[in-house]
């Protein structure tokens, strides 16, 4: 049975209270910016669950690493640790099935997002944090990758326990 664009907002907010993870509503903040955006939650620190307008048959999942300044000196493409960094990111999140995009400010990485979606025809619990888990682990394997490949990669970017190291059933 097709869901509508609020019984996928309620459900997966009721998905997001089981946790017990802190979360906010942003879908009146996020209208005035865009008319894109049909709703959306933060969750944590940096995990955002949305539905686009665009899209009435899904909803998205996203988690948004920023860079420190000290880190995105690190992350040029002429950098060979980069490249290396760059092919491992890519094949960990073909493997798991997962969407990511460099976030840049002009020439420079800020940031890396990390993504998937359910479809409305199957948003129930189960398949919610099944996806929400798939995005997180592949974050948290990223930010292993990036730390590997750069001696001086810190740990500092916006991630957080309360979002990425922790699976939604914890």
């Amino acid at each position: 049975m097709v869901k509508t664009s609020e019984e996928m907002k309620n459900a997966v907010e009721e998905f997001i209270k089981i946790t017990n993870i802190n979360y906010e509503d942003q879908t009146e903040k996020v209208r005035e910016k865009s008319e894109i955006i049909e709703w959306q939650f933060r969750v944590g620190v940096n995990v955002i669950v949305s539905k686009n307008r665009n899209r009435t048959d899904r909803i998205h999942i996203n988690v948004n690493m920023r860079f420190p300044p000290e880190d995105s000196k690190l992350l040029e493409i002429k950098n060979p640790s980069f490249s290396r960094a760059i092919m491992e990111i890519s094949e960990i999140c073909t493997i798991c099935g997962v969407g990511h995009q460099w976030i840049k400010d002009k020439e420079r990485v800020i940031g890396l997002a990390i993504f998937s979606h359910v479809d409305e025809s199957i948003l129930d619990r189960v398949s919610f944090h099944n996806a929400w888990d798939k995005v997180s682990r592949v974050s948290a394997h990223i930010q292993k990758i990036l730390r590997s490949n750069f001696s001086g990669f810190s740990s500092k970017t916006n991630s957080s326990e309360e979002t990425t190291d922790k699976s939604m059933y914890g």
